[in-house]
């Protein structure tokens, strides 16, 4: 009974090694922001507070494969939520995108729907977003400070996976102060 025993448990294991040198078992594809876009929409082409949005030039999405199960990293900025719960959000390449500036254009932001609410300690949190990525030029209002605002979005994750911060080094994720503009020459 033990050699059946020690063959059996041979055959689960060379199953087991083979089924994960297949990647059948292989984790979320880690995507960068310049991974959503053309390529000759650079980084430096994407507006800053007091700039205004080409949002054409937004209007090519380049992510088609909405069958595989990404992770995406950016700044979250609430649609819906009753005090620290999130139920839906925009994903942004940047703090302070949206609120006091000109949106991204529509292929750098995307439209979060979580798998359950998410506990948030501040608007701009860093988070990063696990799911299939769904492409197609849709609308939605966000509620800020001064007034409503729509926003066109390229990309939209519905049942997504949150978790805070980021492993992630990606150049377009960053912090931009809407002061930043008075210091401009």
């Amino acid at each position: 009974m033990s050699a059946a025993l020690g063959r059996l448990k041979s055959v689960a294991i060379a199953t087991a090694m083979a089924f994960m040198a297949s990647g059948a078992v292989a984790g979320p594809q880690s995507l960068q922001w310049s991974a959503l876009r053309p390529a000759d929409q650079s980084n430096a082409d994407l507006p800053l507070p007091g700039m205004a949005s080409s949002r054409a030039q937004g209007e090519t999405m380049v992510w088609r494969n909405d069958a595989e199960t990404i992770a995406l990293t950016g700044f979250i900025l609430p649609i819906d939520q009753d005090r620290d719960l999130v139920y839906e959000f925009m994903l942004v390449p940047w703090a302070g995108a949206c609120s006091h500036s000109a949106p991204p254009p529509p292929n750098q932001l995307v439209r979060v729907v979580p798998n359950e609410p998410f506990r948030i300690s501040k608007v701009y949190e860093v988070v990063t977003i696990t799911g299939a990525l769904k492409p197609g030029m849709e609308k939605t209002q966000l509620f800020i400070m001064d007034g409503v605002r729509v926003l066109d979005y390229g990309y939209s994750m519905s049942g997504a996976r949150v978790s805070t911060g980021t492993g992630v080094v990606d150049p377009d994720l960053r912090s931009v102060s809407p002061f930043g503009i008075l210091s401009r020459g």
